[in-house]
């Protein structure tokens, strides 16, 4: 079985004592790894529309299925088709569906990003892609037309309000396919620069941001010690916001796309040879050959999924959202240029990952992970990995004992404040 600890058996003290050693020391003993659960844990969701006084009758649902004789899962089916249109009614009056503009306006001027459902309801409606016009087409061709009070586009759209109400096929594909989609439809640059104005205006950093920060502060106060990795999955720059704040300095990585997938910097004005740094390896190395002499210790923050900031262009992009992406950047791992650069490879070299925000569920973050994990551990030696995780599903579970990772099931707000109230008097 999958090794899971909750509340008190998760080891805080021991967790704080590492990311905030008493002792000097030059080595980090965990490797955080953020997704997007860090960067939207400080937003309120809301739990949906329930079911409010009245409810439905149940004497009108027995005659509704008596009328159309109506026995075994038919009857079933009926009694839950009846309940859902009802929810489906309360969920229309109290949050009708966006339109396109609506739904930029709300994640463009939301203080967190976007999670990966949100962005997949608005790629479905900028690319008019949707499964449920699959799913009306079939039901047209099963029944005679006159059956059919409402057209087609009403159709989808009450399956839509279904989905909003339910979580059920909500979103009907993951983003991965609609990314996929949107880019064929309307082009990579259009989706390229529709992620850019979204993610580029955030500046909400969230605990986990503020508390990574500190622990990187502390970490380089020590004498001799080396530099601080944090790998993300994020395109935004809220792990550099936090950083900025304490004025700690940084360095981002990111790898460009295409056919010259050099490494590019960016650096922290807190960086003393900025320029220098800037000068001699932005846009000038290969991943595998990627490894930089600097004035002092800094944060590095290595972006697998590219990053967004304000000042980028698209001709610097190295999103990874499609499956292409993903299938891209899980081959140019046995290219002989690689994907990691070697800097970053060196820093986290037989040290356990910390996943932070992250479910495990989705094939492509299983796949960076299998391939992550094989560079940082290439000699395949016992080493275990921890997940923060505030659910845990069982293909997950059997994930997670295959790869001998121990999870901590806790909100990353609660787990952060275990850490908090744990830490050791001199952090």
């Amino acid at each position: 079985m999958a090794d899971i600890k909750k509340g008190w058996q998760i080891p805080y003290g021991v967790l704080a004592e590492n990311l905030f050693p008493t002792t000097p020391s030059a080595r980090q003993k965990l490797i955080p790894f953020l997704g997007a659960g860090v960067s939207i844990s400080g937003k309120n969701f809301s739990r949906g529309p329930s079911l409010v006084p009245p409810p439905p009758n149940r004497t009108l649902i027995d005659e509704t299925i008596d009328r159309l004789q109506l026995n075994g899962r038919g009857k079933t089916f009926m009694e839950m088709a009846i309940l859902l249109a009802y929810l489906v009614q309360i969920t229309e009056a109290a949050t009708p569906i966006e339109t396109e503009a609506q739904v930029l306006s709300r994640l463009s001027n939301d203080s967190f990003p976007p999670s990966a459902s949100e962005l997949a309801e608005l790629f479905s409606l900028r690319s008019h892609y949707t499964t449920f016009f699959r799913i009306c087409e079939s039901l047209r061709e099963l029944f005679p037309a006159e059956l059919f009070t409402a057209g087609q586009d009403e159709q989808i759209k009450t399956l839509q309000l279904l989905a909003k109400a339910t979580r059920i096929a909500s979103p009907p594909d993951p983003l991965t396919s609609i990314s996929s989609y949107f880019e064929k439809s309307l082009g990579r640059q259009e989706l390229w620069e529709l992620l850019h104005d979204i993610f580029s205006k955030k500046q909400q950093q969230t605990r986990t941001h503020d508390l990574l920060a500190d622990a990187a502060q502390h970490h380089l106060r020590y004498s001799g010690a080396r530099d601080y990795l944090i790998i993300t999955t994020n395109y935004d720059c809220l792990m550099e916001k936090a950083l900025d704040d304490r004025e700690v300095p940084y360095v981002v990585l990111t790898v460009k796309k295409g056919n010259d997938p050099k490494v590019l910097i960016r650096c922290s004005q807190t960086v003393v040879d900025r320029d220098e740094l800037i000068k001699d390896y932005h846009d000038q190395l290969y991943p595998n050959k990627f490894t930089f002499l600097k004035a002092r210790s800094l944060v590095v923050i290595y972006k697998i999924h590219g990053c967004l900031y304000q000042g980028i262009e698209y001709k610097d992009e190295g999103v990874v959202i499609s499956d292409n992406d993903y299938v891209d950047y899980i081959s140019q791992m046995s290219r002989n240029d690689g994907i990691i650069p070697l800097h970053v490879s060196e820093l986290m070299r037989e040290k356990p990952f910390w996943f932070l925000g992250y479910s495990l569920s989705d094939w492509n973050v299983r796949s960076i992970y299998e391939a992550v994990k094989g560079k940082s551990n290439p000699d395949k030696k016992e080493i275990k990995d921890f997940s923060v995780m505030y659910s845990v599903g069982k293909f997950e579970e059997l994930f997670f004992e295959k790869n001998n990772i121990t999870i901590f099931q806790a909100s990353l707000n609660e787990f952060v404040d275990g850490i908090r109230s744990n830490m050791p008097g001199a952090a």
